[in-house]
Formats: C-alpha cells, structure tokens, sequence
C-alpha cells in the first residue's frame, strides 16, 4: 500500500525544484516559518547530559587473575566429549 503522503512529498519537491517565481517561493518561505509542527533542534539540556563515571565501573571490574580464573571454571563446565 502506498503512502500519499510520500507521494505528495516527492511532488512538492519536483514542483519547488523547478519553481523560479521569486514571489511563490516567498509565500513559502514564510508558511515554513509559520510552521510550528516541527520543532527546532535546541541545545542540549543538563538533565540530558550522562556522567562520565569510566573509572568508577573500572574500579569495580574483575582483576585479570579473577578473569582467568572465571575462563578455566566455565571451560572446565563445558559438556566436553571424550
């Protein structure tokens, strides 16, 4: 099923490719500022921002001999056939 929508973007924008009328393109130009639809792009917000906090979580990670130990453990529980 086609969407109109689409349809009537892609003829907009044929029609606006090839318009020269310094006047419509004028009218549409401030029916594009009238358009409070789409909102604007704004500076990002605090609330938004994330913490830094790398050498928190690396503090709190597996030290390379408890890794290597977790390694042999889960190896070692393979269902390994022989």
């Amino acid at each position: 099923m086609k969407n109109p929508i689409l349809e009537y973007r892609k003829e907009l924008i044929n029609w606006v490719n090839n318009l020269d009328d310094l006047e419509i393109l004028s009218e549409l130009l401030a029916l594009k500022g009238k358009d409070k639809s789409i909102p604007l792009v704004s500076e990002p917000q605090e609330e938004y921002a994330v913490a830094d906090d790398f050498d928190e979580r690396f503090a709190k990670g597996m030290t390379g001999e408890e890794f290597r130990e977790k390694i042999i453990e889960h190896i070692d529980s393979l269902p390994w056939e022989r």
